[in-house]
């Protein structure tokens, strides 16, 4: 069929058929703008966790106690920050390992002598003390140390004259 078509009208019909493709595929790329939105102010800032607490120096001291005798003392730690936190209490000792062995403690929390949150030996001391609110969370604590017997006058009278040390660490994190 294509034998009795004059050559001209093939190119002819050829370069149509081309330029047809041609802005057909052309035609389906399309680049699409957008004027820009700016939405300003987006402001953030970090919280803080802190802490204080009530008195200053020493919760106890004792300077000669004897078997049976007991220290005590209190103290309020306020989460002073504007985050909640999860608050530890540990115990670090210095002196005699012994005496810190033997002297018992018991430390409650908000009620002086309700739940004991802790009640062991002052030498492995470590507690949880929950979460405290933020700005204003409060709570105190109760301490008791006592020097109780070593079950024998031979074992009580080892404890004689030593001296034991013991410092408390607040600590906190994000709740």
């Amino acid at each position: 069929m294509l034998k009795n078509l004059p050559l001209s009208k093939i190119l002819l019909s050829l370069a149509a058929i081309s330029v047809v493709a041609v802005a057909a595929v052309g035609g389906t790329f399309a680049n699409f703008t957008a004027t820009p939105t700016t939405i300003a102010s987006n402001a953030f800032a970090s919280g803080s966790l802190t802490m204080s607490r009530s008195g200053s120096g020493a919760i106890f001291s004792s300077a000669a106690m004897k078997i049976g005798d007991t220290a005590t003392g209190s103290v309020t730690i306020t989460n002073t920050g504007t985050l909640a936190g999860a608050y530890t209490l540990t115990g670090s000792g210095s002196g005699s390992a012994a005496l810190a062995a033997q002297l018992h403690l018991t430390l409650y929390k908000d009620v002086d002598g309700g739940t004991a949150i802790y009640d062991g030996s002052l030498g492995s001391f470590s507690a949880s003390l929950g979460t405290f609110a933020a700005s204003g969370g409060a709570h105190t604590f109760y301490f008791h140390v006592s020097l109780p017997t070593t079950g024998s006058d031979a074992g009580d009278n080892v404890l004689q004259g030593l001296s034991a040390t013991e410092d408390f660490t607040w600590s906190a994190t994000q709740a």
